[in-house]
Formats: structure tokens, C-alpha cells, sequence
């Protein structure tokens, strides 16, 4: 019985608390998943404006593809609204060739993990 509370008091001190700083892989995670959501507003736009020949045409260059090829978490510092603004390094590989980049951002906890911002 006492296990159980002690769980209990646990869980909603996280929860009240946020999840605490982001790791470096959910931060990789975050990143990747908001360039991918990106990429794929450009080809949707790409379709509304230009239709499927555009998009052809940016799928036979391999434009829209890349892989993250490096991740390296810098420092975080909390914000007063409980999300985190996070340094970090990135590497990518694309069809033009890697490219690396170094910047700050804002993770905040979402319902499946951190989300990535660059909006600070």
C-alpha cells in the first residue's frame, strides 16, 4: 500500500513538473521530426501550386530527402513557461551534400515526446 502511494505521489510530482530537460535523442528526435514536417509542407505546396509534375520533379531529384546524420546536445536552460531553450548541433546528409548547423531552440513536452521549435 505505501509502494503504491509513494508511486502515485512520484507520478503527479513528474506531471506537475513537466518531464524534465530534454535528452539528446529526444531532442534529435524533435529536430527530425520538425524538418520532416517541413519538407513535407513544401512538397504540399509544391502540389497545390505546380500538381504532380512538380512534385515528380522533386521526387526524381531527391530534394526533399535527408538523413540525420549527427546530433549533439549543448546546454538548456529552463523558460518561467516550464518548456526548455536548448543549444544543440546538428549534421545532415542530402542530396547536395552535409550540412551542419548550430542553433538554439525551444523543447516543450508534447503528447508523444519533446517538440522542437526554432522559434525562441
Amino acid at each position: 500500500m505505501g509502494a503504491a502511494v509513494i508511486a502515485i505521489v512520484v507520478w503527479v510530482a513528474a506531471v506537475l513538473n513537466g518531464i524534465g530537460e530534454p535528452s539528446e535523442d529526444a531532442m534529435r528526435r524533435a529536430v527530425a521530426s520538425t524538418l520532416s514536417d517541413q519538407v513535407r509542407a513544401v512538397v504540399d505546396f509544391v502540389a497545390d501550386t505546380e500538381g504532380t509534375v512538380g512534385v515528380a520533379r522533386i521526387r526524381r531529384a531527391g530534394t526533399a530527402l535527408f538523413e540525420v546524420r549527427g546530433f549533439r546536445k549543448q546546454d538548456c536552460t529552463r523558460r518561467p513557461d516550464g518548456d526548455y531553450d536548448c543549444g544543440f548541433s546538428v549534421e545532415l546528409r542530402t542530396v547536395a551534400g552535409p550540412l551542419q548547423h548550430s542553433g538554439r531552440g525551444r523543447f516543450r513536452a508534447g503528447p508523444r515526446g519533446f517538440v522542437y521549435s526554432d522559434a525562441a
